[in-house]
């Protein structure tokens, strides 16, 4: 476990959305990079291991249940391994067939094995069933993108910017599209413009970098050293799409070490957003980010000499027993993740799972706001 979290928490920054892997300055030459989805190392590709096998009994137990093989399939993808993805979905076509979340998935596993025009089509069958999903159109417009069909791409792009304004992780790949098209310089611009936003800066910041070292190349050459790196580019585009964060910052959660350590010093608790895979307590790559910044906070020095509660909530789908069995599991998850990642002693930290029984939002106990990581300072040590 210790070694799946070190990974993510290096794995899931670099993928949250498309980043630039750098291919050397002196390459003007074309090259290929046929393999879409393979993790780097032997290591890494065990690193889903226990999702698979989660996934795997899930759909065991329950066949019926979409979210169960698409979770199986996604992990197999995640895990390099797009082709066995494909088969797991295909297997249950006739079931499933006529859901958009279903041809999106097997969309992105064709597109990860290589059969890209299949994969596109797929997508944009998901998105004639579903047209308020920017993260669809961002698939399909990275799907685009790889068959060099950039209008096309850019025009998802817009979409999915029309469904989620202005988000710097869209406009990224709507970046990376126009300058892998010529478009180096309106490239650059629209980095900029994602800058304002203050929201993954640090990566935009790092693209702005590459693509004004390959305009700067040569005036002919910039957009083709882009192309170089291309299949990787995309790679990376294409699994951000699956994070499930919502498209603007929920202002119910704590975001930021900063923000995690002024509020817990004047304040008894916070609700911080941490995703976990379906009926699972396995932590999804996505939600690092956030616990990362919540292990900086806890070994600041405003807050390295209290004890803290950790206390996972649920919605209220579902049976009160099995929600409080889930929520204990997520929050001892937390507990693991940071005793794990930032060596916090584990005696500063309680677990407790309050299930359904303190819903955010009475009025929609159904709700995604109600599914949540509470931290509670207690004590000082």
């Amino acid at each position: 476990m210790a070694s799946t979290y070190k990974f993510y928490r290096k794995f899931a920054a670099a993928v949250l959305f498309a980043v630039l892997l750098p291919v050397g300055l002196s390459a003007c030459a074309s090259q290929t990079d046929q393999n879409m989805s393979a993790p780097a190392t032997p290591e890494q590709a065990g690193i889903y291991d226990d999702a698979i096998a989660h996934f795997t009994q899930l759909t065991q137990d329950k066949p019926g249940e979409i979210e169960a093989w698409l979770g199986l399939a996604r992990n197999l993808r995640w895990a390099g391994q797009p082709v066995s993805a494909a088969e797991v979905l295909q297997s249950v076509g006739k079931s499933f067939d006529g859901q958009s979340a279903y041809l999106a998935e097997l969309g992105k596993a064709r597109i990860a094995e290589g059969r890209i025009s299949e994969g596109v089509t797929l997508l944009d069958r998901a998105t004639a069933l579903q047209n308020d999903d920017w993260r669809l159109y961002s698939a399909l417009g990275i799907g685009n993108d790889y068959l060099g069909q950039y209008p096309r791409a850019q025009d998802a792009y817009k979409r999915a910017l029309e469904l989620c304004p202005d988000d710097p992780a869209v406009m990224n790949n709507m970046a990376i599209s126009q300058a892998l098209s010529g478009q180096v310089d309106r490239a650059i611009l629209t980095l900029q413009a994602a800058l304002v936003f203050d929201r993954h800066s640090d990566k935009i910041s790092n693209n702005l970098k590459i693509f004004t070292d390959a305009r700067d190349l040569c005036s002919q050459c910039g957009a083709r050293y882009l192309r170089d790196g291309g299949a990787r580019i995309l790679a990376a585009g294409l699994r951000g799409t699956d994070d499930m964060a919502s498209c603007l910052p929920e202002p119910e959660y704590t975001k930021t070490a900063t923000a995690m350590t002024e509020e817990l010093t004047i304040r008894p608790s916070i609700n911080i957003k941490v995703y976990f895979e379906f009926d699972s307590a396995i932590i999804r790559p996505e939600a690092s980010t956030t616990l990362n910044d919540l292990g900086d906070a806890l070994i600041s020095d405003n807050l390295i000499n209290f004890r803290f509660q950790i206390a996972g909530h649920t919605d209220a789908v579902g049976p009160d027993a099995y929600n409080q069995d889930l929520s204990e599991r997520r929050a001892n998850a937390v507990l693991d993740y940071l005793v794990t990642e930032f060596g916090i002693d584990a005696t500063r930290l309680d677990t407790v799972g309050l299930g359904e029984s303190q819903l955010l939002d009475p009025q929609d106990p159904e709700g995604d706001v109600n599914r949540r990581v509470q931290i509670t300072r207690l004590n000082k040590i």
